[in-house]
């Protein structure tokens, strides 16, 4: 257990190391410090990072709230202490050197797919991911008793920044999210260069993971990652300039692309089982139709 520690030491010291010296400037989604002050600091990044400094095991519970409060300078001081090493002098500073450890080391959600679908729903569609989102992978569509529907492939790598470095799933049109999330069929959208011409999947609400990043008001959740801070995560097709089957998919911009048989026939299949079409709500929030299905997003890797 000894070497074990030392060994997780070293690592930690390593990230603590490269982060101090290799990056210059806050990594996406942060932007600036975050720290205990008058009025309070409120935004998505301090949601985001009130998320994820929680997932190391020096953090004790404390609430999501989205405000930069007493409780949370507490949290991120554990963290500091905990995950840090040196710790820093300033502690209760979030900083640009906190902010790439923390992306660095607890980005991954740890979600893994359980093999089932929740009460109440009509499909579920699993996709498998890897860290370098470049790679395509297949997708599968199940009912509402897990029964194989098809199998196609899926790309769900997002843009890059101005050095070309893939953004991350907590940034605009970065990296898909991981984690479970509740899914609808919308009609086709308006674009259909962009989109197809076909019914489109939606990215509702999370669950769990990175998709259910959350933040709580009186101890009621009222927000989670989505759709609340990336809206408009669709698995979908287009008419992509000098496209064919047999290249890669295009990168998108947080959605899901697929091939254009594969987003026709998943049409017709969910149709199948009795999922309605609802009218597309191009993002419009609070979503008006309770959802009818599921998307698993997992990271392999």
């Amino acid at each position: 257990m000894a070497l074990v520690q030392l060994l997780e030491d070293m690592r930690t010291a390593l990230v603590f190391l490269l982060c101090a010296t290799a990056f210059a400037a806050f990594p996406a989604p942060f932007g600036r410090q975050l720290k205990l002050q008058s009025p309070p600091l409120k935004g998505n990044d301090v949601v985001i990072m009130q998320n994820l400094i929680a997932r190391s095991k020096h953090v004790a519970t404390y609430p999501f709230t989205g405000i930069f409060d007493q409780a949370t300078e507490t949290a991120l001081k554990q963290f500091q202490q905990g995950e840090m090493s040196p710790v820093p002098a300033t502690l209760g500073l979030f900083d640009d050197v906190t902010a790439n450890l923390l992306i660095n080391k607890f980005m991954s959600d740890g979600y893994k797919d359980d093999g089932k679908i929740l009460p109440g729903y009509l499909y579920k569609v699993h996709v498998p991911v890897y860290r370098n989102r470049s790679i395509e992978t297949t997708a599968t569509l199940y009912n509402a008793n897990m029964t194989v529907l098809r199998r196609w492939t899926a790309r769900s790598r997002g843009q890059s920044d101005s050095q070309g470095r893939a953004l991350n799933q907590l940034t605009g049109s970065g990296e898909t999210p991981t984690g479970l999330m509740a899914f609808d069929l919308n009609s086709p959208e308006d674009d259909p260069k962009s989109f197809g011409p076909y019914p489109v999947n939606r990215a509702v609400t999370g669950i769990k993971g990175n998709a259910a990043i959350h933040w709580q008001i009186n101890g009621t959740t009222t927000g989670t990652l989505i759709s609340n801070i990336r809206n408009g995560i669709l698995m979908h097709t287009g008419m992509w300039d000098g496209w064919t089957p047999d290249k890669p998919m295009p990168n998108s911009h947080g959605c899901i692309h697929c091939h254009p048989t594969d987003i026709e026939a998943i049409w017709h299949l969910l149709v199948g089982l009795g999922v309605k079409v609802n009218t597309n709500t191009f993002g419009k929030l609070p979503y008006p139709y309770k959802p009818q299905g599921l998307l698993s997003v997992e990271q392999m890797d």
